[in-house]
């Protein structure tokens, strides 16, 4: 506390340490919370003896469950539902990206239909890089 000419006292409290401390946490749950999310999406890969290079980070990656369930860019997508806004979304999306690839994350039990629609909408897009994600065999 300090204490001024007319020793009245002053109480001042400093929140430069508390603002840190704030800012770091709200860094970590920024960083975080899209691996949580991704990682709550539940896909078993199909399996490959070779392990190819992905292309370079100008990619838009698509997941697909075993259920038909489809997420692009932490949006979730029924393709029996929503294929139409499915289309769109990836059309505004590729304007974005300098000639991009798009990646399929498909469940390897997958009904092939689902997979089928995504490259689909994907080709009416303008995607011409395709790009089907696997796991590596040990």
């Amino acid at each position: 506390m300090k204490r001024r000419r007319n020793n009245k006292l002053i109480a001042e409290i400093n929140i430069a340490p508390f603002t840190d401390v704030i800012l770091v946490l709200l860094i970590v749950f920024m960083v975080t919370t899209p691996l949580i999310y991704r990682s709550s999406i539940k896909i078993a890969l199909p399996r490959v003896s070779h392990n190819q290079q992905p292309l370079e980070n100008r990619d838009i990656n698509v997941s697909i469950t075993s259920s038909g369930e489809v997420y692009m860019e932490n949006q979730k997508y029924n393709l029996r539902l929503d294929l139409d806004i499915f289309k769109f979304k990836l059309k505004n999306l590729m304007k974005s990206y300098n000639d991009p690839a798009i990646i399929i994350n498909g469940d390897r039990n997958v009904k092939y239909d689902y997979v089928v629609q995504v490259i689909d909408a994907a080709s009416q897009a303008g995607i011409k890089h395709l790009v089907l994600a696997t796991e590596f065999k040990r």
